[in-house]
């Protein structure tokens, strides 16, 4: 048996945790991830967090006197110098930046605590000579009330708590539908947002087509959409540069020929144009990251960040198969890496209660099939079928002019493929399929609803 000395415990940092909470409350959404009052060992420490978590989760100002005063209304905390102790507390640190890794600390402790509590109680009924398939039962519960900590999983909840927070939903969906907005994230099309109900919080959207197709260009007018209903993007870039991706969204935004633009052949007032343009787009919170060698951890830590400081609203990530999938695994193909980073993105999405709207590029298959149908289908997800596992809605963004394809069929006849394309939602898991249609100038640096979009059907077979 373990004597109390050498118990895994760190009431220091315990004191210093509650300490920065109370001085920088602003990381109390990544500490709460990691914490349960459960988590500290000294008792008083447990209660003081567990204040807090109340205080935090009814939207209570907290600093030191607020959180000392209903300490002070507690029966279980009467006879403690609660304000001496508190004050003593934020005296061990000088800011919170270190908070999150000194939690992340008691935290292993615990789990530590968890794990010989199991051991020792299984140890206790093998020397008892007990049954020895209630010993396994004993010991699989306690492993999986450790996994579940682990995981920061919260267990599950009553069906009656769930329908509440449906409602909820409901009321809140009603509200937005009377002011004439839509209840998700815009898409920025029109008949998109009808279809899908805009981008919703903790789904994975995937965006995929062959190269050229436009999966950059949809992103960015989507983003732009997002950032102007206030929801800010976070724009993660594998492929292109962050002062190239400024170039499409200004030329997006501004009436100038864009090879004017790139080959420094304008007048005047393209210049005031692009001014325009400039000023405009500078007031909208969008943030890129255009670092060449990111990860989903990277994503998943970096966005953590950004949702605490209010600056993530939705995750953009262009594209999948340029993230880097390297792990300490051996052994895994390209098809699991793709998987993994697949799920990953599901997880971020569910993790940070936002959309995360993964591109991907997709396989030749599209391109090889005989005849003028070149519409990309589920199958030809590239690397992963996981891809489309994961994925709460999947759409295929196709151009028919790149093939050669030159008319279009609708409902009230063959239309111009000119400065058409279709973003073909193939799976919704909460809503239906369709084509819908777009319409983009020769540079696809603008993406606009096209006027025919609702004659655009889902066919069931090629043409």
């Amino acid at each position: 048996m373990i004597d109390e000395m050498h118990i895994p415990q760190a009431e220091k940092l315990e004191q210093t945790v509650l300490g920065a909470l109370l001085m920088e409350p602003g990381y109390l959404p990544e500490v709460v991830t990691e914490l349960t009052p459960d988590s500290f060992y000294d008792p008083f420490n447990a209660k003081v967090y567990g204040v807090i978590r109340t205080m935090y989760d009814s939207g209570e100002q907290i600093d030191l006197f607020t959180v000392s005063q209903r300490c002070k209304r507690d029966k279980e905390l009467v006879g403690e110098n609660v304000v001496a102790k508190l004050s003593g507390y934020t005296m061990l640190v000088g800011s919170g930046a270190g908070v999150v890794a000194h939690a992340r600390i008691v935290r292993e402790k615990y789990l530590s605590r968890q794990m010989i509590a199991v051991a020792t109680k299984v140890l206790g009924c093998i020397q008892e000579e007990g049954d020895i398939s209630g010993i396994i039962d004993e010991f699989n519960a306690g492993m999986d009330r450790i996994s579940m900590a682990i995981a920061g999983g919260r267990g599950a909840k009553h069906i009656g708590e769930l329908l509440e927070e449906s409602l909820r939903d409901a009321e809140r969906r009603q509200v937005l539908a009377k002011e004439g907005k839509t209840p998700g994230v815009p898409t920025g099309l029109s008949r998109l947002d009808e279809l899908t109900t805009g981008w919703h919080s903790g789904e994975l959207i995937v965006l995929a087509a062959r190269p050229g197709m436009g999966k950059t260009a949809f992103m960015l007018h989507s983003a732009r959409a997002a950032a102007q209903a206030g929801y800010p993007p976070c724009i993660y870039s594998l492929e292109m540069s962050g002062t190239s991706i400024a170039d499409r969204l200004l030329l997006s935004e501004c009436n100038v020929d864009p090879d004017a633009y790139r080959s420094g052949r304008m007048d005047a007032e393209d210049w005031r144009e692009v001014e325009r343009a400039t000023g405009e787009l500078g007031k909208l919170p969008i943030y890129i990251d255009d670092n060449p060698v990111v990860s989903m951890r990277y994503i998943r830590s970096h966005a953590k960040v950004m949702k605490k400081r209010n600056k993530c609203g939705i995750i953009f990530i262009d594209y999948l198969q340029l993230a880097d999938t390297t792990t300490d695994q051996r052994n895994r193909n390209r098809e699991q890496e793709i998987a993994q980073a697949s799920r990953q993105a599901k997880i971020i999405a569910k993790e940070l209660d936002v959309p995360v709207v993964l591109l991907s590029q997709l396989s030749r298959k599209c391109e090889e099939r005989g005849g003028a149908y070149k519409m990309p289908m589920l199958s030809d997800l590239r690397e992963s079928g996981a891809i489309e596992q994961d994925a709460d809605v999947v759409g295929f963004i196709f151009r028919p002019a790149y093939y050669g394809i030159t008319e279009w069929p609708t409902s009230l006849g063959n239309v111009s493929t000119h400065e058409f394309g279709i973003i073909n939602i193939a799976k919704q898991r909460n809503g239906g399929t369709e084509e819908v249609a777009f319409r983009h100038n020769y540079s696809m640096t603008r993406i606009v609803d096209y006027k025919l979009y609702d004659n655009v059907p889902k066919r069931d077979t090629p043409f």
